[in-house]
């Protein structure tokens, strides 16, 4: 019988409405399809920090062939790192706020869809970001976009209406407040300093298409996008936003956005900054090196209606 690990993390955004029935529910099915399942609860707390981790690896170095993650894209991005450059696939069920990467695969975003698509789903390698040395399968970002992810986290389950009043209150609270960063861009070799208080980097580049969370059509380009709003004043916000909710966005001159293989980040002195690598906080120094590593994670993802991967 073939082996697969399961590891959910019942902290993450809907996770406490499914209770322990997911992991069970994927048990079964990969049952019934000859493979046992050895199910991992994620554990960051303090008591027990990195007791999942050994898990898993212990499993891997068992034969585990299949990684099924239950979590959020922070969860996804701890359990991927196990996995990166390793053929041993990683399958999501997304159960976060965003559930980004989920999105750009073409996974169903209710749980149980998710586990149906999953069990008889082909294998395909995707890229995986990396700044000096920090792993990212969505998004790295940088000042006023890291302070509002930070205020999403910290209202986790509240709900959809309150969730966006409080984003919405931060965001204007922070307007007035959130001091510019000049920092200089090195764009495969071109170099260009502005203004911005906010910067994003993606593993793979955006689509200018309409909606909340703009979708990656590829994640296998090799390619990073690069994202930001020049200085301006306050009073274009609307227009940005609306730009941005709309798909227009790249027709904005406000709104500088590139693509490239690699970009560096930098400022006039050395300096520790906060970013959030798919949702997760961490500190660097200055600059920043971003890269891609192309095909380095290898995942479960449902073909699309023409018989392509999504």
């Amino acid at each position: 019988m073939s082996r697969a690990i399961i590891v959910f993390n019942p902290r993450s955004g809907s996770a406490a409405a499914q209770g322990d029935d997911l992991p069970r529910r994927l048990a079964a099915r990969l049952a019934e399809r000859g493979a046992t399942a050895t199910s991992i609860p994620f554990d960051m707390g303090r008591r027990r920090p990195g007791t999942w981790r050994r898990r898993l690896e212990a499993g891997l170095a068992e034969g585990a062939e299949q990684v099924f993650c239950l979590g959020g894209d922070g969860t996804i991005l701890a359990v991927a790192e196990a996995l990166i450059g390793r053929p041993v696939p990683l399958g999501i069920v997304p159960l976060g706020t965003a559930n980004l990467l989920a999105r750009d695969l073409g996974i169903p975003l209710e749980p149980a869809a998710a586990i149906e698509a999953l069990v008889d789903a082909p294998t395909r390698t995707i890229d995986v970001g990396r700044v000096n040395g920090a792993h990212f399968l969505c998004a790295s970002m940088l000042g006023m976009s890291t302070a509002l992810s930070r205020t999403r986290e910290a209202a986790r389950g509240v709900g959809p209406l309150r969730l966006w009043g409080r984003l919405v209150r931060k965001a204007l609270w922070m307007l007035g407040r959130y001091p510019y960063r000049r920092v200089t861009l090195d764009l495969d070799g071109r170099s260009r300093t502005l203004l911005t208080r906010a910067l994003v980097v993606t593993n793979n580049p955006l689509a200018p298409e309409p909606g909340l969370y703009p979708r990656r059509p590829r994640l296998d380009l090799g390619l990073l996008g690069v994202y930001g709003v020049h200085k301006g004043p306050l009073r274009e916000l609307p227009r940005l936003a609306l730009r941005v909710l709309n798909g227009t966005w790249t027709e904005d001159p406000r709104i500088f956005h590139h693509v490239l293989a690699q970009a560096r980040l930098g400022e006039r002195r050395r300096s520790r900054v906060t970013l959030m690598n798919d949702g997760e906080r961490l500190r660097l120094t200055l600059p920043l090196h971003y890269e891609v590593l192309p095909g380095a994670l290898a995942v479960l993802a449902p073909d699309t209606p023409d018989g392509r991967a999504a």
